[in-house]
């Protein structure tokens, strides 16, 4: 879950190009992926700014499920805390 993105055909670690430079492999779609759970953290963030606890949680969530990293994790983690204790206010 919170290991770096790789190449699934060499298993080279992803830089950030379209191509693997090891092997050749198409790396666009992986590129699209992490893309989209990056922006789907940032709305998390945001949310929790806005005391949208949680939507913050299912957009975070929905994130980790597109590609799960270590931040992901703890802001899933952080939303579910702050909607358990706005929801029993």
């Amino acid at each position: 879950m919170h290991t770096l993105p790789q190449c699934p055909v060499c298993k080279a670690r992803f830089r950030g190009n379209k191509t693997c430079p090891r092997c050749g492999a198409d790396l666009s779609r992986i590129m699209l992926v992490a893309a989209c759970a990056q922006r789907l953290r940032g709305q998390a963030r945001q949310a929790l700014c806005e005391g949208r606890y949680g939507d913050a949680h299912r957009l975070a969530g929905a994130a980790q499920n597109w590609h799960g990293t270590l931040l992901g994790h703890k802001i899933v983690q952080m939303a579910r805390l702050l909607d358990m204790v706005s929801i029993r206010r």
